[in-house]
């Protein structure tokens, strides 16, 4: 159809894994013979994994009609980054195609498309260039550029001595402001701070209803939900739902594709003869009782684990140790916490099962990991499963939420106050 902007048949990418060619030729020698990675000139490479093939994205199909506002969702290493390179021309596709309809402007990674020597004035002319715009065009957009992105003391500074922040506030502002019939955006606007990405938002919204087409990458699913009106969620390089974003997000929350809601520490046989407990597994529960990596910071999660005691223990617990995605230990409990008095007590052999609840109001949105252990404090360990499962905390937009997200700290709950009257005023 005439209204059709963007249009992609059976679109497919194919990687080569382990493809070390350039750090053979650029490592020092005696560091590739420690690690055997020298071979006989002119042969092929031994190494099995440089014979590895991946499909990064496998026969995506999908329409965008002009003025859409397209959100696109999905773990890490769904396939989304390699989409909107393939569609902004970076890289091309290995299988289909993709066809787009006008000026298309990609906020793909910080500083995408400038130049690091020219100045920020000489970036927005270059960009608007590139994009097919006259001079004349670029200068009737110039001042509303420069004043969005809020950089006019360093507008003719090298944008190589930008910071990140600065960097991505020109690169958004250009692409928003010099009238590209399609923004590209990827999930760049975590670099800003909380009042710019609303700013950002906002600009968004604007560009949709000046009949502008967006395609938004984001893990933000609360942006999805405001401003989109379609979705489509990838899962390993394939669309596994598309079509009404509350729809598409709730397949993505369900746990409807195949996530790490639930891993296999050891079977029940595994274990050394002269083992007292073995871990056997864990898995992270929704508010409903399903099994899913993806929790909403409104419903909260139960974490479930599985361990069998071998020989009786005394003084046993077991552990488990919450991790943030920047590696800091956010919390750290043991299943005798409620109960002190039964560190004394008997673990007789058996099958057991223990759970915790956790109120993912507490922490900010993002990935979290969770290592076990099992001991008898001060005394020895008795199993450990480091980073055994990790899940997903997802921003929806909840008003509780939203109030923590803003403030400092690893963590982000929302506490009760209370106020006592000390004195009264006479009136």
């Amino acid at each position: 159809m005439s209204d059709v902007v963007i249009r992609t048949k059976n679109l497919g990418k194919q990687y080569v894994l382990g493809d070390g060619g350039l750090w053979r030729r650029t490592v020092h020698a005696p560091m590739r013979d420690a690690w055997g990675w020298t071979r006989p000139a002119g042969t092929r490479p031994t190494c099995a994994a440089e014979t590895n093939l991946i499909w990064a994205l496998k026969g995506v199909s999908f329409d965008v009609r002009r003025g859409e506002v397209l959100g696109v969702i999905g773990r890490n290493g769904s396939g989304k980054s390699t989409l909107l390179k393939i569609l902004s021309r970076i890289t091309p596709p290995t299988t289909g195609s993709a066809q787009l309809v006008g000026r298309v402007g990609s906020l793909l990674e910080v500083g995408t498309g400038f130049h690091p020597d020219l100045t920020g004035r000489d970036n927005i002319y270059m960009n608007g260039a590139v994009l097919g715009m006259t001079k004349h065009e670029i200068d009737r957009q110039f001042d509303a550029i420069v004043t969005f992105a809020e950089i006019e003391t360093f507008l003719d500074t090298p944008v190589k001595r930008y910071s990140s922040g600065m960097h991505m506030r020109l690169a958004f502002s250009v692409a928003a402001h010099l009238k590209a019939d399609i923004l590209l955006v990827d999930e760049v606007l975590a670099v800003g701070d909380a009042a710019f990405q609303q700013k950002c938002l906002s600009k968004m919204d604007d560009v949709s209803r000046e009949g502008r087409t967006v395609l938004l990458v984001s893990h933000n699913i609360a942006s999805i939900l405001n401003l989109c009106n379609t979705a489509i969620l990838l899962d390993a390089g394939e669309v596994v739902a598309s079509g009404n974003v509350q729809d598409v997000v709730d397949h993505y929350l369900s746990g409807s594709i195949a996530i790490q809601g639930e891993t296999r520490i050891r079977s029940h046989e595994t274990g050394r003869a002269e083992q007292e407990l073995s871990l056997q597994a864990i898995r992270i529960r929704d508010g409903q009782g399903r099994v899913t990596g993806s929790i909403d910071a409104v419903h909260g999660c139960t974490v479930e684990m599985d361990y069998v005691v071998h020989r009786e223990i005394r003084g046993g617990q077991v552990s488990m140790e919450l991790w943030n995605g920047e590696g800091i230990c956010v919390l750290c409990t043991t299943d005798l916490d409620h109960c002190p008095e039964s560190k004394s007590t008997a673990r007789l052999p058996g099958a057991y099962r223990v759970s915790c609840r956790l109120d993912p109001t507490w922490f900010r949105a993002g990935r979290y990991w969770i290592s076990l252990g099992a001991s008898v404090p001060g005394l020895r360990t008795l199993d450990e499963a480091p980073h055994a499962i990790s899940f997903e905390v997802v921003d929806t937009g909840s008003v509780e939420h939203k109030l923590a997200q803003g403030r400092r700290g690893i963590i982000a709950p929302t506490i009760k106050w209370t106020a006592t009257s000390l004195s009264t005023v006479n009136t």
